[in-house]
């Protein structure tokens, strides 16, 4: 947690410090101060950022129903706060996987396979198994998400999660990591970190499966 408050701090222009940092609180089940500092992140434009107001305002539909689940006396504030945000209680089921990296002027990448032969990268967001690639981020930093709306049954049964290299730009290595978060429409959250370094133009870097 300290150490994204100083990246808040040191770059409040990128979203995943914020990002980051809110679900530094939600491991914790701080769902208070996680709610805030989506909401504060949500107060700033992010142009060069594709689909950083989309993963954002998700995000905090979803840390909204994990911190009434707790608080639910705080569902009259939550709800105001909410809809200034334009922002709404998310409990439907999903998965997402959102990759962040830590690098300027580069393009990472993000693949992600299912266990019925589909494929989702930029130039094919979609899979017919459910699930989309959100935006593709091309001059640093991310963050790129993709999102399964659907419970666990409906989901498919295993992904496989690539990070590629596509380009290096000037600043060398690329680390980063794919950040694994699943909600179970009920505010239950699980939080997997998948961190990465990739040294070599044009690297793909396998970062595991993971069951639907």
């Amino acid at each position: 947690i300290d150490t994204y408050e100083k990246a808040v701090s040191d770059r409040p222009d990128h979203p995943s410090s914020h990002r980051l940092l809110a679900f530094a609180y939600a491991r914790k089940k701080d769902y208070a101060n996680a709610f805030a500092t989506v909401e504060k992140a949500l107060k700033r434009s992010y142009e060069r950022f594709d689909a950083a107001d989309q993963i954002l305002r998700e995000d905090l539909g979803i840390l909204a129903r994990a911190w009434l689940e707790i608080d639910p006396s705080r569902r009259a504030d939550v709800t105001a706060r909410l809809r200034a945000a334009s922002a709404a209680r998310d409990n439907t089921p999903s998965l997402r996987f959102v990759l962040n990296w830590e690098t300027d002027a580069n393009d990472v990448d993000f693949h992600i396979f299912d266990d019925q032969g589909g494929h989702a990268f930029f130039s094919s967001p979609d899979l017919s198994s459910g699930g989309s690639l959100y935006a593709d981020i091309t001059t640093g930093y991310g963050p790129e998400c993709f999102a399964i709306k659907k419970g666990h049954a409906a989901r498919a049964k295993e992904y496989t999660l690539q990070a590629h290299y596509y380009s290096r730009g000037p600043m060398g290595y690329g680390m980063g990591k794919v950040q694994i978060l699943e909600h179970d429409g009920r505010g239950n959250l699980k939080i997997e970190d998948r961190p990465f370094v990739v040294m070599a133009d044009h690297a793909f870097v396998k970062l595991g499966k993971r069951r639907g």
